[in-house]
């Protein structure tokens, strides 16, 4: 006759369920971390994408100190933000003020952020007497120009004139649901 052991060897369905609750929180947290790392990946690479606008787009500034068009970029006077009252005698500003979408053409003019290049989104960008800027918009890029005089501290107030502004561009984009902005900066003069 055979006795049967009450205490057989094994595993029991409990203790495979209990195995099978903690790999599944293991893995789950790997995969959490995974996700994570892959949309850190994805936003680095768009901030060094914003950063590197950015830059360009301050090149274009410097260079735009140089250009000169009647009516059309006048050289250091024009390197400044669009006013809405300007005082007789001063030449208006050339860069359009707030966020604006950034186009993959620089428009007539080859300047960032001029009306030719930063018209609303939807729209081809239309300036009379000069061609059509129907370029595609940077998807989830937007693009903001402040230019501020800077007071030269060697030159009193009431003679001097405005050598020195700061410029700052700020680029604006999309990392799944997330906004973020990359920020550059730098002095420009007029000599």
């Amino acid at each position: 006759m055979k006795y049967r052991n009450e205490k057989e060897s094994g595993f029991s369905y409990i203790d495979v369920m209990c195995a099978i609750v903690i790999l599944m929180v293991g893995i789950l947290a790997l995969v959490s971390a995974l996700t994570a790392n892959m949309i850190r990946t994805y936003e680095s690479e768009r901030r060094i994408i914003a950063k590197q606008m950015a830059l360009s787009t301050i090149e274009s500034i410097i260079s735009a100190k140089e250009i000169s068009r009647v009516g059309v970029i006048e050289g250091w006077d024009s390197l400044k933000n669009v006013q809405t009252n300007v005082p007789n005698g001063q030449i208006n500003g050339i860069f359009l003020t707030g966020f604006n979408p950034v186009r993959e053409d620089l428009g007539w003019d080859g300047v960032a952020g001029t009306i030719d290049d930063a018209c609303p989104s939807g729209s081809p960008c239309t300036v009379t007497g000069r061609t059509t800027n129907t370029s595609d918009e940077i998807k989830n890029m937007q693009r903001k120009i402040e230019i501020k005089d800077l007071e030269d501290p060697e030159r009193p107030t009431p003679t001097y004139s405005i050598y020195r502004r700061e410029v700052i561009v700020t680029i604006r984009f999309n990392v799944n649901q997330a906004v973020r902005e990359e920020t550059v900066s730098t002095i420009i003069t007029k000599y």
